[in-house]
């Protein structure tokens, strides 16, 4: 439920959005495809009509160019600023997640994770889940960082983009689905690839790493072999640079993600889920994916004739 009315308050603030420039908006062809040229913050941002699926059929260049940008000389720095905060985080693991849960504890702040059944039915034996709810406050914020959200989000700018005939509605809904299918996939690649367990499951300090493991092994313990990295804060700084970057204009998007993504972050070692170092590789990932998922749906017109 807060998911949701999350997702809602969003969606209504895209909608004041619309009204703000609407008036500066400009039909154009852009490779013989419909186009909308948006001017915001005196900058003037191009969209083509999104195709059907293209969130799906846009993956491999996704890819290809999250590689070209993630191995340039620029790049440098970055990579070195990420396995640097990795590294001081993983020598002080344990002692940020025992202070996270004992002041947890001491502010009387439930770390379980708790859910209640909304919507559910039994087939035969078998109790069948449909929608659970949760039922405290960590597990709500932990909510939060779940794929939902960003769905819910999309699927708002969708309906708004169809009766507003608005473009940057529909491809930023595009965006943030193709950034979250492009980021999930290597997640969860990476994780297999390192095997690291999560603090509620941990076998040693700081949390046991056994990497490569068989499909089969991983799978009936996913717990023990998927902390690294963390695929909520990739998700959520996904989809926080996607919406920031198309709504220039809203310089609260910004800020109000990076809040969410503290909280949820901290919920995460509280409840046991996730170390404080899966966290940089995730959180530089996502800024990746975003940025490179809204170059290449969009473009920015530097003259009369909408050329890039």
């Amino acid at each position: 439920m807060r998911s949701v009315l999350l997702s809602l308050v969003l969606l209504s603030s895209f909608q004041t959005v619309q009204s703000q420039v609407s008036d500066t908006l400009v039909e154009i062809k852009h490779h013989q495809r419909p186009a909308q040229i948006f001017i915001m913050d005196s900058q003037s941002y191009g969209y083509p009509k999104p195709k059907p699926f293209a969130f799906v059929t846009s993956i491999p260049r996704t890819f290809k160019r999250v590689g070209k940008e993630s191995f340039q000389r620029k790049s440098v720095k970055p990579w070195l600023l990420i396995a640097g905060s990795t590294a001081a985080m993983w020598a002080f693991d344990q002692h940020i997640t025992d202070g996270v849960q004992q002041f947890s504890r001491h502010i009387n702040l439930d770390n379980s994770r708790k859910y209640i059944d909304i919507i559910d039915f039994n087939l035969g034996k078998m109790n069948v889940d449909v929608y659970q709810a949760p039922d405290n406050l960590n597990t709500a914020i932990y909510t939060i960082g779940e794929g939902m959200p960003p769905v819910l989000i999309s699927a708002g700018l969708v309906l708004h983009g169809l009766i507003k005939k608005d473009y940057r509605s529909l491809s930023t809904a595009s965006q943030i689905m193709q950034g979250l299918v492009a980021m999930g996939i290597t997640t969860q690649a990476i994780k297999r690839m390192t095997g690291r367990e999560s603090p509620f499951q941990s076998t040693q300090i700081r949390g046991k790493w056994t990497p490569f493991q068989s499909l089969k092994t991983y799978q009936q313990a996913v717990s023990k072999y998927d902390a690294f990295p963390s695929g909520h804060m990739g998700t959520m700084m996904t989809t926080t640079v996607i919406l920031a970057d198309n709504y220039p204009e809203k310089r609260w998007i910004g800020p109000v993600g990076y809040s969410v993504m503290a909280i949820v972050g901290l919920s995460m070692i509280n409840n046991g889920v996730h170390w404080a170092s899966d966290y940089p590789l995730a959180i530089g990932m996502g800024y990746v994916f975003g940025k490179v998922t809204v170059k290449i749906n969009r473009w920015i017109r530097h003259d009369e004739k909408g050329k890039r």
